[in-house]
């Protein structure tokens, strides 16, 4: 889905007049990030307390404010690296609250606990893979289940709770877990690695099968990896024929 990667150019349209209102009457970036922690908090504790429209609805209004700090910080040229740090903490410190409240809310159900828990921990591994790429210099923004989904699942999932809870946490779980994969395949890719010769050899041949492992051997080991070994065994000659 990505709806951050795969739309950014329309959500720029629909946030960026919006970010410069609220910085020409004052607001920064960091209050609005400080106000999506609160509303969050709040959305959290309605849950725990078993309102979880009412929290749905909270968690609405933070997840605006987490949309919006960012244009503001752009309407007034105020961007700064301590302002990106904390804006990924505090969606690290949101996602894990209202997850865990989440959870804490189900504990009478065994099957929605599971789902809720191995959501929460999907969902702090996904950003943790991310992160640790960027650490040794390797993009990581892919995913099906990004946070941008997550939020808007999450949001769905309160306010029509009785019809929405159950499929979306097994979304959540099963997509963040799917998510947490394909970022660790993604850096798997990126990092250089040999393939066998004896592999690269069924890419000869122009059968309907040599094209299938082809596409598929590409995808597994990455663009970078398998188009310099295919390259390279090219130029040897001795790619095999199917």
């Amino acid at each position: 889905m990505a709806i951050k990667s795969n739309f950014s150019h329309v959500v720029d349209l629909v946030v960026a007049p919006i970010g410069r209102g609220l910085a020409a009457l004052g607001f920064s970036a960091n209050v609005l990030t400080t106000l999506g922690i609160v509303l969050t908090g709040i959305a959290a504790w309605q849950v725990v307390v078993g309102e979880p429209v009412a929290a749905g609805w909270f968690l609405v209004a933070g997840g605006l404010m987490d949309t919006f700090d960012g244009a503001v910080a752009r309407a007034r040229s105020a961007s700064t690296p301590f302002g990106g740090f904390y804006d990924s903490v505090s969606d690290r410190v949101s996602d894990g609250i209202i997850l865990a409240a989440m959870a804490w809310w189900l504990r009478d159900s065994p099957r929605l606990f599971a789902l809720a828990a191995v959501a929460l921990v999907a969902a702090q591994v996904t950003s943790y893979v991310r992160a640790r790429a960027e650490a040794i210099d390797l993009t990581c923004d892919i995913g099906i289940m990004e946070r941008a989904e997550r939020a808007i699942l999450l949001m769905a999932a309160l306010v029509f709770h009785r019809w929405l809870l159950e499929p979306v946490l097994w979304i959540l779980a099963v997509g963040a877990a799917v998510t947490v994969v394909q970022r660790v395949h993604h850096v798997w890719c990126q990092i250089d690695r040999d393939i066998p010769d004896e592999l690269m050899a069924y890419t000869g041949g122009d059968r309907a099968w040599n094209r299938a492992f082809t596409a598929a051997a590409r995808g597994f080991f990455g663009p970078q990896n398998f188009d310099r070994a295919y390259d390279e065994l090219a130029a040897s000659g001795t790619r095999g024929d199917g």
